[in-house]
Order: C-alpha cells, then structure tokens, then sequence
C-alpha cells in the first residue's frame, strides 16, 4: 500500500483513511464469521439434541422389548402357580468385548424383570461378582471393570451350590443360565463341581447359552453331563450370524428369544410319555363242533 505521494512527503490523512479502511473490512469479515460460528454452533446443538433423543428412542425400544418378553414370562410363572428361581451367570472375561456383554446384559434383563432372577460376573475378577444395580443403564454397564484375566469357571459353580442349597431349603427349584462364548480353562474343576450340584438333592438345572461357535468347553461339558443327569444340563447355541455380522442389536434380539425359550422350557412340567394301550391276549381259537 502506498502511503507516500508523489511529491516524497507521506500523506498522513492517505494512511489513516487506509488504515480505517482495512480495520473496518477486518471488523466486517470477523462479524461474518462470528455469524457463521453461531449458525454451525446452532446446527451442533440440534443435533446433539436429535442424537439424544434418537438415543433415548433405541433405549426405549430395548426396554419395551424386554419388558415385553418378561411380562410373557411374569404371566407364565402365575399360571403355573409354581415356585422357579433362576440365576444368570454372565461370562466377563477377556474375551468377551462389548457387543456379546451387553447381549447378555439385556438378556439378564428378561430373567431379572420375568422372574426377579440373580445376576453375577464371573472371569474378570478372583471372585463372582453380584449384581444388583440396573444393568441397562449405560453408566452400571460402563461401570464393569475388568480387573483380572481368569478364565476359570469353577467359582461360578461353587456360588450355584449355594444359591441351590438356599432355594432347596425353600422348597424351589433353581435353574442356572450361564451366558458367554463357552470357554473356559479349569474344565476338570468346574466339572467334579457340577457333578456336585446336580447329584445333591437340590432340584437344579443348568443352561449354557454360548456365542457363535460350536465345540466349546460348555458344549462339551453340558454333553458329558447330560448322559448321567438326563434333562438337567442342556447347551444352546445362539445364531452365528448374529455374532459376527448383525449388529449388537441383532445380537441382543437373539439372546432375549433364546433366554425366553430357555426358561419357558424350564418353567412349564415336562410333557408325559404318551401312554401305550394295552395288549389283550389273542383270543383261543374254538375247536370245530363235531357233528
């Protein structure tokens, strides 16, 4: 910018009058820009709130979905007219991330509302882990620190032996749902454990629902035990596709029906072997009349 005029004396009015110049189109374009910083401010903020509410629309179709199917089961316990307690074991090991446990959260959930089931963790600390607070709210769920990488399974069952012997001195059956991949490291342990439980008189069941593979430790062991405790031990596989291409919702969907196919199976009487008629003797063929 020239501020010097031709005759080699600067032009303080010139340079002045350019100086305004260039504070007023500053002042303009900073005018403008705050303009647009309060519409961008404006546009988040809408949809932060649109978020918030979509967020809070997807919590609620999960508690609805739930609710639902633990009303169905709250309904089936009051016409059976029979005493059930269950208790859901949760798999909170290493191997388990935030997809397939908080599956299994909202499975729990069913149980918790249906049947005022127990919840524990197991695998991620040196010992289960009740939990009473609300497990679909995010916060409890995010407050589930894995302190420890134990994968042994053994512990579960002991806290099983004394949930059953408590319920057994009520007059109650228990039925234990184990949710997780199936893995686990002790299997000789929790094995002699299990056969512990269920040769008592404690009138117990025990369902393992596992994620997407089959051959599990689970798988086996619910085989093994199943020959020598005929309908006490049974293993369940949740749909694959649902682990590893649905999303987590499709994920939670599959565990909610399996839980609540699971424990109506447990909660309605075994159907009776249709009775076989009776076979009557052939009658005696009569001797020809003699004439």
């Amino acid at each position: 910018m020239e501020f010097t005029p031709k005759g080699g004396r600067p032009d303080v009015s010139q340079a002045l009058e350019a100086v305004k110049k260039l504070q007023h189109e500053f002042t303009e374009a900073a005018n403008d820009n705050r303009r647009k910083a309060d519409a961008l401010g404006q546009a988040a903020k809408a949809l932060e709130e649109a978020k918030a509410r979509e967020d809070a629309h997807q919590a609620a179709r999960y508690r609805d979905r739930i609710s639902v199917q633990a009303a169905y089961l709250k309904g089936l316990l009051a016409h059976e007219k029979k005493a059930h307690e269950f208790f859901v074991f949760i798999d909170h090991t290493g191997s388990i991330t935030q997809k397939p446990f908080y599956a299994a959260l909202d499975g729990a959930a069913v149980l918790k509302e249906g049947a005022h089931a127990g919840i524990a963790l197991w695998g991620s600390m040196d010992e289960v882990r009740h939990v009473t607070d609300d497990i679909l709210d995010p916060k409890v769920r995010e407050g589930f620190e894995k302190k420890g990488a134990s994968a042994d399974f053994k512990p579960a069952v002991d806290e099983m032996i004394k949930a059953a012997a408590l319920n057994q001195a009520n007059g109650k059956p228990t039925h234990f749902i184990v949710i997780g991949d199936g893995d686990f490291a002790d299997y000789p342990a929790a094995k002699a454990q299990m056969e512990k439980l269920l040769k008592g008189r404690y009138r117990a069941t025990v369902d393992f629902i596992t994620f997407a593979r089959p051959d599990t430790s689970a798988e086996f062991l619910s085989e093994q035990l199943a020959k020598d405790f005929p309908g006490k031990v049974k293993h369940h596989l949740v749909d694959g596709p649902a682990y590893w291409q649905g999303t987590e919702v499709d994920l939670s969907k599959a565990v909610q029906d399996t839980i609540a196919e699971t424990a109506t199976a447990r909660i309605l009487p075994a159907p009776k072997p249709a009775s076989q008629p009776v076979a009557q003797p052939a009658a005696t063929p009569k001797p020809p009349k003699q004439s």
